[in-house]
């Protein structure tokens, strides 16, 4: 099979770089709705081309969601679910907006993160089709349009077909080691307001009710929820309050997040939160905390762990070096793993400097990955889902 493979991808190499860099040349900021249902459009084409069923799935608050689907998957059979998302952190007034290339790497807005994953899912799914393998598969790959703002209006698609799946796989791009993921940090960004009471500055004495000062001892014990050794970090990232030098601040503000390897560790510090909230230190002010977006932990447990052996006995059998590592940035393989099914993510070509203007993918790893990818998914049927 892996010379057959192989011979495939190696044959369309040229269009997947064509298609990577069209996908990266369309504007896809999760703001944008226009430019994702752009890009959502483009994998439609290619998609129905080779008789893939495709649903756009729309959002008022976001682009549209794709799934693309096998026949078997229509039919209700349960099988292997793949998924990336389309969506770029890259708003269209930064400029940042074209597909570059060396000897060694591409460059662009989201060529890493993750319009290459795409791509790749893409031609897993043409390699199938064209080895005859396709068509007694049941595969659905979700396309969805608002990763990079937690997948607030896209999780509940995914956990749907998570739940309908027996195994499954996030595209995202690798790092810069080829390392697979097997574990993520969970996150939740909450908003943390103060209320005080107004007051003339210069008159109001020792009675000050500021609601900028309670934030800054709200603050100050919120970092020190901070536990790095044991993988729990929070984050003051932004605070606003008050009109003026000489106004005792009424109001004020604060965005925080928090990151954790564990559940458990999660529950304690969202306790914390409320509890610091509940019992302000400046006396007559009053603060409420209001989460913004949230994603469970991805934990590495012994089913994750099985798949990931499958893969390295695949990368043993055909000369690719397969390692694992955890992560502290989230995906939607965290929403995925809450379902109890073996997920693996950053199977994707390797890139690197992600959310920046000098973000790159490794050029030589597109069809290496790509390849990697669609042993992995044939072999994945065979275990998982012809019991």
């Amino acid at each position: 099979m892996i010379k057959n493979v192989r011979k495939f991808i190696n044959e369309h190499e040229q269009n997947m770089v064509s298609l990577l860099k069209k996908l990266v040349e369309i504007n896809s900021y999760t703001g944008n709705k226009e430019g994702v249902n752009a890009v959502a459009s483009v994998i439609q084409a290619e998609c129905e081309a080779i008789g893939l069923h495709v649903r756009r799935e729309s959002s008022e608050q976001a682009g549209d969601n794709l799934v693309i689907e096998t026949q078997l998957h229509k039919e209700g059979k349960k099988g292997i679910l793949m998924c990336g998302h389309m969506d770029t952190v890259f708003p269209p007034e930064l400029g940042f907006n074209t597909f570059t290339h060396d000897d060694t790497n591409f460059y662009g807005p989201g060529v890493a993160d993750m319009k290459c994953g795409l791509v790749e899912g893409i031609y897993v799914l043409k390699a199938l089709d064209a080895l005859g393998l396709l068509q007694d598969m049941s595969i659905v790959f979700i396309c969805n349009s608002d990763e990079e703002t937690g997948s607030i209006n896209s999780s509940e698609l995914i956990l749907k077909e998570a739940r309908n799946s027996f195994v499954g796989f996030v595209l995202e791009s690798t790092r810069a080691g080829g390392e697979l993921v097997i574990g993520r940090k969970g996150r939740m960004t909450f908003e943390l307001e103060v209320t005080g009471q107004a007051a003339h500055a210069g008159n109001v004495g020792a009675a000050k009710v500021s609601a900028i000062l309670e934030l800054a001892r709200q603050i100050q014990a919120l970092e020190e929820l901070n536990d790095l050794p044991q993988g729990l970090s929070v984050n003051v990232g932004k605070i606003e309050g008050g009109v003026g030098a000489n106004t005792v601040s009424e109001k004020a503000r604060a965005i925080v997040e928090f990151r954790y390897t564990k559940k458990d560790s999660g529950d304690k510090v969202w306790e914390a939160v409320q509890q610091l909230a509940a019992k302000p230190f400046t006396k007559g002010t009053s603060c409420t905390v209001r989460t913004i977006t949230a994603r469970p932990s991805m934990d590495t447990n012994d089913a994750i762990l099985g798949l990931y052996d499958m893969i390295k006995e695949i990368g043993t059998e055909h000369g690719y070096d397969i390692q694992c590592a955890q992560c502290g940035g989230g995906s939607d393989a965290n929403f995925i793993s809450q379902t109890g099914i073996p997920v693996i993510d950053g199977i994707g070509p390797i890139g690197g400097k992600l959310h920046s203007v000098d973000e790159y993918l490794v050029s030589s790893t597109v069809p290496e990955r790509a390849v990697l990818a669609t042993l992995v998914i044939a072999k994945a049927w065979d275990l998982y889902c012809c019991k």
